[in-house]
This record gives structure tokens, C-alpha cells and sequence, in this order.
């Protein structure tokens, strides 16, 4: 796939996704199903907009990561399995992710349909999918390790040394659980950066 396209993705999607949750979602943190179920339902447009954002920006960042991966291969062969390992991990958090990004407006529809009892069980039952966090953090933590050992890309030398150096360290930081708020942020922006010198990059030869 085209440089430019996997640098767009990679930076429209953490961009739509941390900010549908900084700016435009239901708080309901700290609330049980039921208490969750009608805050979603007190603010229904905003759930069901706000989610259907997420599901778009996390598929075109999951995306963006995987093709970044598999963009990643030269001839050294612990960056190509690392990076494929990795790349992996992170199209498999597609549909996971987008399921349970979508639980919140399954939830309100089941709701409406069939009583707050069944739009609760959805909710319960999509706590579940919140562990996709575990092999996002792997699959970051393999990229990272690819990336530093990259040799291929010249445009900015260095830059995915770095990077990947810094996508390990949060990664780590995440499954740890030494600070999530660091580990999200850290990987998300980090994407971004990802994604940016992506753009920036000439199409390699090869």
C-alpha cells in the first residue's frame, strides 16, 4: 500500500478516536451497567455519534499499524518476524475493538427494543473486550522492536530507532499497568508521529 495512505491512517485515526473520548463522549466511568445504560440513554446521539467515530478512527489506526508493519521488511530477519508477529496482533484489535465500541449503540437499540434489562447484558457482557488492550500493547511492543531495528528507511535517520524505542518503553508502561493514562497516550501519539513521518517518507525503490 502507498506510503502516503498508511500515514493517514495512522494519524486520522488516533486523532478521531482520543478525540471522540477527550471531547465528545458519555462519561460513565466508575458505573455499573445499569447506571451506564441510562447515561447512554440520557445522551443517545451523542452515544451512538461519538461511537460510530471510534469504531472508523480505531479500524484506520489498527489498519494503519498493520500495514505499517508489513511495510517494515528488509533483510534482517528478527525485524521481519517481529514485525509481522506484531502486525498480527494488531489486525486481530480490529474486530475486537469495533464489537466493543459498538456494544454502546447495540445497547441502546436492545434497550429500546427489549427493556433495559437486555441493553445491560450487552453492556456487561463487552467488559470482556476491554483485555484487546493486553494484545495492543504487545503488538506495539513488536513493532517497537522492529522498528529499532530497522535499516531500510533514510529520510529521517534515526527517527524510527527512536520511535520504535519509545514504543517499547510504553508498551511495557501498559502491560505492567504502571500508568494506563501514560501508555494510552503514549501510544497513541506516538502513532501520530508514526503517521507523520510516514507522509514524509519517499517511496522506497525496492
Amino acid at each position: 500500500m502507498n506510503s502516503k495512505v498508511i500515514g493517514v491512517m495512522l494519524v486520522l485515526g488516533p486523532i478521531l478516536t482520543m478525540g471522540t473520548w477527550l471531547l465528545y463522549n458519555v462519561d460513565t466511568s466508575g458505573m455499573s451497567s445499569s447506571d451506564t445504560l441510562n447515561a447512554l440513554i440520557a445522551e443517545k446521539n451523542k452515544a451512538q455519534i461519538g461511537a460510530s467515530i471510534r469504531m472508523f478512527g480505531l479500524t484506520s489506526m489498527f489498519m494503519g499499524l498493520y500495514f505499517l508493519a508489513r511495510s517494515l521488511r528488509n533483510d534482517n530477519s528478527i525485524s521481519n518476524v517481529c514485525a509481522d508477529i506484531g502486525g498480527l496482533l494488531l489486525l486481530l484489535c480490529v474486530p475486537i475493538w469495533v464489537l466493543n465500541q459498538g456494544a454502546d449503540i447495540t445497547a441502546i437499540n436492545h434497550a429500546d427494543k427489549f427493556g433495559n434489562a437486555a441493553g445491560e447484558a450487552i453492556l456487561a457482557a463487552s467488559l470482556a473486550g476491554r483485555n484487546v488492550f493486553f494484545l495492543f500493547a504487545t503488538g506495539i511492543f513488536m513493532l517497537g522492536i522492529s522498528l529499532t531495528l530497522l535499516k531500510k528507511y533514510k529520510r529521517i535517520p534515526g527517527l524510527y530507532h527512536v520511535l520504535g524505542a519509545l514504543f517499547i518503553i510504553v508498551s511495557v508502561i501498559g502491560m505492567t499497568g504502571l500508568s494506563d493514562a501514560v501508555a494510552w497516550l503514549g501510544m497513541f501519539g506516538l502513532t501520530v508521529v508514526a503517521g507523520i513521518s510516514t507522509i514524509l517518507k519517499k517511496e522506497n525503490p525496492n
